[in-house]
C-alpha cells in the first residue's frame, strides 16, 4: 500500500518533475548528461537517497568485495541511473527508427517464440535502460507492458501517456483482480508479447528463492501466466554499451511440465533468478540496487 499523500504534495511533485523535464530539454542531451553525472555525485555524497540500502545490498551480494570496491559499484550505479533517467526524456522525442537501432538483439529468437501462436512472456528486470529496451521491442511487436501504479496519480498519468504514445499497451496489474488477470491472458492468446519486470520484492505472496546469495520473494505471476496459456518465456536483459546502445541478451526458458504447477513455477523462477544474477555479476552497476529487494523475509 502507498503512504497517504495529500493532493497538494502530488501536485507539487508533478510540477517539479515538469520543470525538471523542461530544463533537461533546454540543456540538450549532451549537456544534460554531463550535469547528470554531477547530480549523481552530489546525491551520493550529500543527499544520500537510499545510500545505506544500496551499500548494504551490494555488500551482502558481493561479500568477497572490499568496502572500497562496494563504494565504487554504488557510485557507478548512481551515475548509471542518472543517465537512464535523463535518456528516458529524450527517448520520448526520438524517431522510431532511431530507437530501434539502439537495441541490438537476435530477432530470430522472438520470431521463433511467436510462431507457436501462444504469445510470449518477455521476462526482464530493472537492469540497464529497461524503458529503452521495452520501447525498441514495441516498434516491431505488439507489446503489453505490466506496470506498477505510481503513488502520485498525476505522475502516473504522465508516464502512462508517454508509454502509450510510444506504442505500449499499458496494463496496471493488481493482485487478486480478476479483470487484470483476464486482460493478461487475452494478450497472450492474441499472440502478443507480455513484458514483465520480475525482480521486485513480491511480499508474502511471492515464492522465496535464492538470489545473489540470499532468499528473495520472487513474483509468481510471469510463470503462472505462461503456464496457463502455454506461452514460451524469454529472459531479456539489456546491457548498456559505451556508445549508448543496448546489447540484449535473450534466452528462451525451457518450460517444465511436471504436472505440479507450483513446482513448475518454482523451477521457472529459479532459472530467471540465476540468469539475472549472472548478468548482474558481470555488470553490477547496471542493476537497480535502490529496490528493497530482500525486504520480505520468510516466516
Amino acid at each position: 500500500m502507498f503512504e497517504e499523500r495529500t493532493n497538494l504534495q502530488n501536485r507539487l511533485e508533478y510540477i517539479g518533475l515538469k520543470i525538471l523535464i523542461f530544463i533537461v530539454f533546454l540543456l540538450g542531451r549532451k549537456v544534460a548528461l554531463f550535469f547528470g553525472k554531477i547530480l549523481a555525485f552530489v546525491v551520493f555524497y550529500f543527499i544520500p537517497f537510499r545510500k545505506e540500502l544500496v551499500l548494504t545490498n551490494i555488500s551482502l551480494s558481493f561479500p568477497e568485495k572490499s568496502k572500497k570496491e562496494v563504494n565504487k559499484i554504488a557510485k557507478s550505479t548512481y551515475k548509471t541511473f542518472a543517465k537512464v533517467f535523463i535518456d528516458m526524456f529524450f527517448i520520448s522525442k526520438m524517431p522510431d527508427k532511431n530507437i530501434e537501432k539502439m537495441l541490438v538483439y537476435d530477432d530470430n529468437i522472438i520470431k521463433k517464440a511467436l510462431s507457436k501462436g501462444k504469445g510470449l512472456v518477455l521476462l526482464s528486470a530493472h537492469f540497464g535502460n529497461w524503458e529503452l529496451s521495452a520501447l525498441a521491442f514495441a516498434k516491431k511487436y505488439p507489446v503489453a507492458l505490466i506496470v506498477a501504479k505510481q503513488s502520485n496519480d498525476f505522475v502516473d498519468t504522465m508516464i502512462e501517456s508517454f508509454r502509450s504514445k510510444k506504442g505500449f499497451n499499458v496494463l496496471n496489474f493488481q493482485r487478486d483482480d480478476k479483470m487484470s488477470f483476464r486482460q493478461i491472458i487475452k494478450v497472450l492468446r492474441k499472440n502478443q508479447v507480455l513484458a514483465i519486470l520480475g525482480d521486485q520484492d513480491a511480499g508474502h505472496k511471492g515464492i522465496f528463492l535464492p538470489f545473489m546469495g540470499r532468499l528473495a520473494s520472487t513474483p509468481k505471476g510471469p510463470a503462472f501466466f505462461a503456464l496457463r496459456v502455454g506461452s514460451p518465456i524469454i529472459t531479456a536483459f539489456g546491457v548498456c554499451q559505451k556508445d549508448g546502445s543496448m546489447k540484449m541478451k535473450l534466452e528462451e526458458l525451457q518450460i517444465p511440465n511436471s504436472g505440479d504447477e507450483e513446482k513448475d513455477i518454482e523451477i521457472i523462477n529459479s532459472i530467471y533468478n540465476k540468469r539475472l544474477e549472472e548478468v548482474i555479476r558481470d555488470n553490477p552497476d547496471q542493476w537497480f540496487w535502490f529496490h528493497r529487494r530482500w525486504n520480505t523475509r520468510p516466516n
